[in-house]
């Protein structure tokens, strides 16, 4: 009698999709506990350093270059020649900061400043980046509102803001300039080119079934037709 044959193997689960899915807390012994209690302190000093850090900046870029004009601050066509050359330079040798991290920043700092509900000033600056598609001062303060009476976490956050913008008629904010949607085509040709990257396509593919591989593959023609969609709107001129 033929042996069975063993089950494909499935591509392992990491602890950030357990997160995201709103797993069970895991059972941890007394040192466990400690041990996750030290790290949770720390993290929340973190937190705290980065997002002194990236306020104060964006307080900087507000008031300094902008000249505290937050209308101007959050016009995605400003012609601000320090701003433009700055935007220019992010990612780059000279200024090793990414755009994303550089736009958040500054429209923080303009928000802060239109924005005087306690609510909005209430939230740590990783879910005002959550809230910021939203795009206009009194949809940020009811979000904000929401997000601080219910308490949400970052990915119910997300959840709540995906919702609103398709009860106004927008799947998501759509807010693209010319730096950010060469960023995010660099980025996701870095991500995905090389020869490491095939060989750990290759792991991944012995490891799917016929019908993963089937909905992964479809789904990355999907992607090739919208870039390429793209590249001709850029490409033609009316």
């Amino acid at each position: 009698m033929a042996p069975k044959p063993s089950p494909a193997r499935r591509p392992r689960v990491s602890a950030l999709a357990l997160a995201e899915h709103g797993e069970l807390p895991v059972h941890l012994t007394a040192p466990e506990r400690a041990l996750l209690g030290e790290a949770l302190r720390r993290g929340e000093d973190l937190r705290e350093e980065l997002e002194s850090t990236l306020t104060s900046y964006g307080r900087w870029i507000l008031g300094s270059i902008f000249h505290d004009d937050a209308a101007a601050a959050l016009d995605d066509k400003s012609k601000n020649p320090v701003w433009l050359e700055l935007v220019r330079r992010a990612g780059g040798p000279s200024l090793r900061v990414s755009r994303r991290i550089l736009y958040v920043a500054v429209q923080v700092a303009a928000r802060d400043k239109r924005i005087t509900d306690m609510a909005w000033r209430g939230l740590d600056a990783g879910t005002k980046e959550l809230l910021l598609p939203l795009a206009t001062d009194e949809r940020l303060r009811e979000a904000a509102q929401h997000v601080s009476k219910w308490n949400l976490s970052h990915s119910n956050t997300r959840k709540y803001v995906a919702e609103v913008l398709k009860s106004n008629g927008r799947s998501r904010g759509v807010r693209i300039t010319v730096p950010r949607l060469v960023a995010r085509a660099q980025k996701l040709r870095q991500s995905l080119d090389g020869a490491a990257v095939l060989r750990k396509v290759a792991e991944l593919r012995d490891s799917m079934d016929h019908g993963e591989r089937a909905r992964a593959a479809d789904e990355l023609d999907r992607l090739r037709g919208v870039l390429g969609e793209v590249a001709r709107t850029l490409r033609s001129k009316r």
